[in-house]
């Protein structure tokens, strides 16, 4: 079955905007340069698509544009070393961050918008923090209408397995229990594991790697990345090349049969359901949230 599950986004302002009202031209002399932290560049496919349609929508507007990145999704002291240098260096009027933590980075937060910086987040909120707003996905709503469509997929029964984002995130949270919940509705299936594939295509690898050698009787697997998703193919492919080598040709089809779910709609996510290596994907679209930043800047 070749279909594509897609999730409208929506963009939710956390914050009204109803203090940002200046004309465009004075809005970007205001904000001098923007600074753009995602979580991380490393392998995140998704961070780098907002961070590069935010580029170039900026560039519309004639404004200046520095990105910078933390290592990985767990550098928390990453971001908020980063944030430091920022407010230090004091030639930026805006700061779009991702945040890794939802925990970690209300002081830093605080302490950019004190120093003036318009602080806009992005895929990832805060549980506490001063800022502007906040344009995100709904994660748990599109991870429960993955599970419902998971769930169609393998007619109400049988073993399903999760690839879980860094935790830590609000994004990760989000998705988790959004799947976790909607696929408890239906009795007849089982979530075996639900592991961390760290949100990319080498952790997605490794978790299945570790999936498959205790559960060789999968039917589904929900990854919260499409990358992540792409990593679990391959494993389940080269799997199902040593089962049929080793004469288990069962077991090989077995492998070769387990369906697949992402979460994102990347371009590698949409050729994946294309080619047939994925059922579907929750799809948010990374380029229109880079965009919609600077019509809630401008607005």
């Amino acid at each position: 079955m070749r279909s594509i599950c897609k999730i409208i986004v929506g963009l939710i302002a956390a914050v009204p905007l109803a203090a940002i009202t200046l004309p465009i031209s004075a809005r970007a002399e205001q904000l001098k340069k923007i600074a753009i932290l995602p979580k991380t560049l490393v392998n995140d496919v998704f961070q780098i698509r907002i961070v590069q349609a935010a580029e170039r929508e900026a560039k519309k507007y004639g404004i200046a544009t520095e990105s910078f990145a933390s290592r990985s999704h767990a550098a928390v002291e990453d971001q908020i070393n980063i944030i430091e240098t920022l407010i230090a260096r004091g030639d930026f009027g805006a700061l779009i961050i991702a945040a890794v933590d939802s925990k970690g980075l209300g002081n830093v937060l605080d302490k950019a918008t004190k120093a003036g910086l318009y602080v806009v987040l992005v895929d990832s909120g805060v549980e506490k923090g001063d800022y502007v707003t906040t344009i995100a996905t709904n994660n748990k709503a599109g991870a429960g209408s993955g599970a419902q469509f998971a769930a169609s997929l393998i007619n109400g029964k049988g073993n399903v397995a999760m690839l879980e984002g860094e935790p830590g995130g609000q994004t990760a949270a989000d998705r988790k229990s959004g799947f976790h919940e909607g696929i408890a509705k239906f009795p007849e299936i089982k979530l075996v594991a639900s592991i961390n594939g760290h949100w990319t295509e080498p952790g997605g690898l490794e978790a299945t790697e570790a999936l498959i050698a205790g559960h060789k009787d999968l039917d589904l697997i929900f990854a919260a990345s499409d990358m992540m998703g792409i990593g679990a193919r391959q494993v389940l492919e080269r799997a199902a090349q040593k089962a049929k080598a080793a004469g288990d040709n069962a077991q090989a089809e077995r492998f070769k049969a387990v369906k697949i779910v992402g979460f994102d709609g990347v371009t590698e996510g949409f050729k994946a359901v294309k080619d047939g290596n994925f059922s579907g994907t929750v799809a948010q679209m990374p380029e229109t949230m880079g965009r919609a930043l600077w019509t809630l800047l401008f607005s």
